[in-house]
């Protein structure tokens, strides 16, 4: 069964619906951990031989993912997940659209006097979010279909349990309690008493703050309303105090020098070439001399193998990512000096993940590359 946690405007399946969940789970981790895992031995015996005899050189990491897209194990591989992504957002889908009206219902008498709940209504959808169904889940995580709409959230919430195989445990949080921690035994005299999570989506990677830093004040932004009432209804119903605002990371409306710790969590590859510049600035801007800013998404190419790095082929050409591949090449030391962070403040390491080394989860059965998070950012 699913790894869920427990309140009621969560949506629940009928038998056969959790069992074809339950199946997107299974498939998921045969695919990530039995299935991916010789692909590497095919490279290594056969594609990257017969590369190196014709061009006398080391494949890039886009030409290792051109070539093992010819081999039909490969082909196999990237027909499948992309069949079970599919697959887990239409189990989902039905799931919470026949519940939409009573979840949303059970999602406002939640909402009680918990932190905060700020929605803006003017707030512009930015358009590498409108242009295509990222993670190709359809209409994305903003569409709302019926008034004070928390469908997307919810359906977040269910298929992240599904996409994370269980690695991040029933609150799917073990990210955030990862580098909260880390972030508190590496800075022990940084005593933050605000802290910002952008592009929080449903605050499961927000909430953790709180409770490493339990005197802080943590806000959550998001562009998504829909995301944004689930987040809170869903904070509320696990009793922690979070302000979560409607808001462009680039444009927060927060003043200036008002955060001690700025963090994100898969934010920065699913802007664009325009917009992250914009959202490094604003972080700059808003951070107190001395205050930390720190961005969990997947590692930077030069953190890996190049084979390693082309295994997120599929999620640029598959899972409608379409800055993956940009900003994972770029040089994110040189981004934020660009924007006002001294170069030698620049921070890059990988931070064990607590859950999945106290439960000895398969590395191969994560989302990521390992039993560990990659964090860049750096100092003001």
């Amino acid at each position: 069964m699913l790894p869920l946690p427990d309140y009621d405007f969560l949506p629940t399946g009928t038998h056969d619906e959790e069992a074809r969940e339950n199946f997107c789970r299974g498939l998921a981790i045969k695919l990530a951990a039995d299935i991916r895992p010789p692909l590497k031995t095919l490279y290594e015996a056969e594609v990257k031989p017969a590369f190196e005899a014709e061009h006398r050189r080391e494949p890039s990491f886009r030409e290792i993912a051109k070539e093992m897209r010819k081999q039909t194990r490969t082909q196999l591989w990237y027909r499948m997940r992309t069949d079970n992504q599919d697959r887990m957002y239409a189990v989902t889908g039905d799931m919470i659209s026949r519940q939409a009206t009573t979840l949303t219902e059970r999602a406002i008498a939640a909402s009680g006097t918990n932190g905060s709940l700020t929605l803006d209504s003017s707030v512009a959808m930015p358009r590498y979010l409108t242009e295509v169904d990222i993670h190709r889940k359809p209409g994305g995580y903003h569409l709302e279909t019926i008034e004070n709409d928390i469908s997307p959230g919810a359906q977040y919430e269910r298929t992240i349990a599904v996409h994370n195989m269980g690695s991040q445990g029933i609150n799917n949080d073990d990210p955030a309690q990862s580098i909260a921690t880390w972030i508190r035994t590496t800075y022990p005299d940084l005593k933050p008493m605000q802290i910002l999570d952008l592009g929080c989506t449903i605050g499961n990677n927000t909430l953790p703050y709180k409770s490493v830093f339990p005197e802080a004040k943590v806000f959550g932004v998001d562009v998504s309303a829909p995301c944004l009432r689930y987040a809170h209804a869903r904070a509320c119903a696990l009793g922690t105090d979070v302000h979560f605002h409607q808001a462009d990371a680039q444009k927060t409306g927060f003043a200036d020098n008002s955060f001690d710790v700025i963090v994100s969590r898969i934010l920065l590859h699913e802007t664009s070439a325009k917009a992250l510049p914009g959202v490094i600035q604003e972080c700059h801007r808003l951070l107190k001399p001395g205050g930390l800013m720190l961005h969990c998404d997947a590692p930077q190419f030069d953190a890996l193998t190049p084979y390693q790095a082309s295994l997120r082929d599929w999620d640029a050409t598959c899972n409608n990512e379409p800055f993956m591949l940009t900003v994972y090449d770029m040089s994110l030391k040189d981004l934020y000096s660009d924007h006002g962070f001294l170069p030698e403040s620049y921070i890059q390491t990988f931070v064990t993940g607590l859950y999945i080394k106290e439960q000895n989860i398969d590395p191969n059965a994560t989302p990521g590359f390992g039993a560990s998070y990659f964090v860049t950012g750096a100092i003001k």
